[in-house]
């Protein structure tokens, strides 16, 4: 310690014995703060959370309760029970008064419907429906149930003889989600004259609604941007969400939910995917639905240290403030030396910078004379190593990009060969094309990076001939946003990994035949592609060797994995240790290459 404390200049020494003194108080009360503070952020946001659960799981309550509402009175309504009377339908003979009781029908069912929650309302009849109505808006309103034999719903009730069912979307068929509505309420209407008989039924009620008035219900005003509300229902399948997304990250099917409501609609923390989350249920009365609301712990965490954050930035502003006074009195002392320090320690990152020569002969004069001659030396030497560092990257990046396995062209041109001796001119002209662009891409010696667009391309090519030369064996999908296609990438970094996908992955199969799927997303600043093939994988054994030159994938073939170095290399060298290939795979289940470059 001692030594240390020798080894610092003046002003050095002050400006830490100021830090020190005031840095010891910050930790302690920060230590103290941040435990209450989390506690208290937590305990306020999951109440007020709780809070507004419960008074949307009202409001949902109140909407299922107005469909069902509706239906009650269509279902009551005297021309519905004329209708359900029997199956002949043998209405009353006053041909007036059936009018008046259809018109008044009409009435209601046209008020029910009002644009923002009911979207329409069908009735689909057992029997022939045409004496039912008079003009096209009672057409509409009336269907035979021949017209739901597209829909999930009439599959659910007629082999479960529910009495009323509330529909998910996926229960409509796609004319019912185009034109009348995405969420649908079923009511059946028995025939009254067949009560012993559970499968008589006159007609299905359905009320179609819109989700967008549960979807608005289910957003609540928190400061939780994260947070999640979604109905799901006793089949778990979504019926509305607040956010899609989120709700498909922190779903909960109905087994996990049994497994957290017995300590009542209170919110319970739990892990979800690895993350902790708050986590509150709500039985939606009269319907199979349930509320669920999810809160991510992580903002709440973040919250408490924001807090934390903004006493720690008014502390730091002190602190910055004192060290600013200790700084200039230790200035005031050693000056002239601090100058010199000050230009050492950016040669940490930069070339040496020279100090103004002062006027005085003084030992700090000599000094200073002394140091910028080193200066002058030491700039000079930079420039050289890093010319030669140069020199050194490229002439290893040309002598690995030069191991290309030449037996593709070989094959190749055998293959052409043999399509003109079988006079195949079309497919002869087709190779010899297809060959030609191959090494175009490949051979270019203008740079050796190029667009995604063109190692696309340039991998497309090796497939559609290595096809030409097997029978059409592989299927090589590409899925890469156009997007990124501009950017740029190495050469040669799709096709070895594709080569050694097919030769010993997909052709060491049975079938001899298989799929390759290229894929691409962003992250961060980096592009993410995703090679996968469905051959026959590999074990963890040769998995681990097959970045590595020192074990061949194939015994028998000792170059079998030197494309897949040299391009993981490649990328090692160009970008960082953090770049290059990373692959996944078992045993009969296929490889997963994932490549990753820095986005340029």
């Amino acid at each position: 310690m001692n030594y240390f404390l020798h080894d610092l200049s003046f002003s050095k020494k002050l400006i830490l014995s100021f830090f020190i003194l005031l840095l010891i108080p910050t930790i302690a009360v920060s230590v103290l703060l941040y435990g209450e503070i989390n506690d208290l952020v937590v305990t306020d946001t999951v109440g007020s959370s709780q809070r507004v659960s419960e008074q949307t799981s009202q409001t949902v309550t109140t909407i299922a309760r107005r469909i069902r509402t509706v239906a009650d009175i269509l279902e009551s309504d005297s021309y519905m029970r004329e209708i359900a009377m029997h199956p002949a339908f043998s209405h009353t003979d006053d041909i007036e008064y059936s009018r008046i009781l259809r018109d008044s029908f009409m009435g209601s069912v046209n008020a029910s419907i009002d644009g923002s929650l009911i979207k329409n309302i069908r009735i689909y009849l057992d029997t022939p429906y045409e004496d039912l109505y008079e003009d096209s808006a009672q057409s509409d309103i009336f269907q035979s149930m021949k017209d739901t034999r597209g829909s999930y719903w009439n599959g659910i009730m007629s082999t479960n003889m529910y009495d009323s069912l509330y529909c998910a979307p996926f229960y409509l068929s796609n004319y019912e989600k185009g034109s009348l509505g995405d969420l649908s309420y079923v009511r059946r209407i028995r025939y009254e004259m067949s009560k012993s008989n559970d499968t008589a039924t006159a007609a299905y009620l359905v009320i179609y609604y819109s989700s967008e008035s549960l979807s608005e219900s289910l957003v609540n005003e928190t400061d939780e941007s994260n947070a999640v509300n979604y109905i799901i229902n006793e089949r778990d399948n979504i019926i509305a969400t607040s956010d899609v997304a989120l709700a498909g990250t922190y779903f909960l099917d109905n087994d996990d939910i049994e497994t957290l409501i017995k300590t009542g609609n209170t919110f319970v923390k739990r892990e979800v995917l690895g993350e902790e989350v708050y986590t509150g249920f709500y039985d939606v009365e009269g319907t199979d639905w349930r509320l669920v609301s999810i809160i991510p712990a992580a903002p709440l965490t973040e919250k408490a240290g924001s807090i934390l954050y903004r006493y720690g930035l008014i502390y730091s502003m002190s602190i910055l403030i004192a060290l600013f006074v200790a700084y200039f009195i230790g200035r005031s002392i050693s000056g002239r030396i601090g100058n010199v320090i000050k230009k050492m320690e950016r040669t940490h990152h930069t070339k040496v910078h020279k100090i103004k020569e002062e006027a005085g002969k003084d030992e700090i004069g000599d000094f200073v004379l002394t140091y910028n001659h080193m200066a002058d030396q030491i700039n000079e030497l930079i420039e050289r190593q890093k010319e030669a560092a140069e020199q050194i990257k490229t002439s290893e990046f040309n002598a690995l990009q030069a191991q290309i396995n030449p037996h593709f062209l070989y094959n190749t041109l055998d293959m052409i060969n043999w399509l003109a001796l079988q006079n195949e001119n079309e497919k002869v002209t087709d190779a010899v094309r297809s060959l030609s662009r191959f090494y175009k891409l490949t051979l270019s010696k203008k740079n050796t990076i190029d667009s995604i667009e063109h190692e696309i391309e340039h991998v497309s090519l090796y497939v559609k001939l290595q096809n030409m030369r097997f029978d059409d064996k592989i299927d090589f999908i590409v899925d890469v946003p156009d997007t990124l296609t501009q950017y740029s990438i190495p050469k040669l970094t799709f096709q070895p990994i594709v080569e050694n996908a097919i030769q010993h992955g997909i052709f060491e199969k049975e079938s001899k035949s298989g799929t390759i799927v290229l894929t691409a997303w962003s992250e961060d600043n980096d592009i993410i592609f995703l090679i996968s093939d469905d051959g026959v994988g590999m074990d963890e054994e040769t998995m681990e060797n097959i970045l590595s030159d020192s074990a061949p994938r194939d015994p028998s073939n000792k170059e079998s994995n030197v494309g897949i170095y040299n391009t993981h290399k490649r990328l090692t060298l160009l970008y960082g240790a953090e770049y290059g290939l990373k692959y996944s795979s078992a045993p009969g289940e296929g490889t997963e290459v994932n490549v990753r470059i820095p986005m340029k």
